[in-house]
């Protein structure tokens, strides 16, 4: 389903009736380099979020297991940033 819409003058843009009923009235506005992305409002965000953490399999961890997944990640990921550098730097 491709269509156009345009803006208006006071900077308003229509998604027609089909999408507005599919997609709901909200949406998150996401500037893009090339685009812009319309991201729907979940009628109710805490109860999606819980969902979406479901379906990701986190609520099978305690919080503490989460923060210390959370902190190794991050550490790989800064000495992977730091390794990087110092290539660039020898060169």
């Amino acid at each position: 389903m491709k269509e156009i819409s345009v803006m208006d003058s006071r900077g308003r843009v229509t998604v027609g009736l089909k999408l507005g009923k599919k997609f709901g009235r909200k949406f998150f506005v996401v500037p893009m380099p090339n685009e812009i992305a319309l991201i729907p409002v979940p009628e109710d965000p805490v109860k999606n979020l819980q969902e979406m953490w479901e379906k990701a399999g986190l609520n099978k961890y305690t919080r503490k297991q989460l923060r210390n997944m959370a902190e190794k990640e991050a550490e790989k990921e800064a000495l992977e940033g730091w390794r990087k550098s110092q290539r660039r730097i020898r060169r």
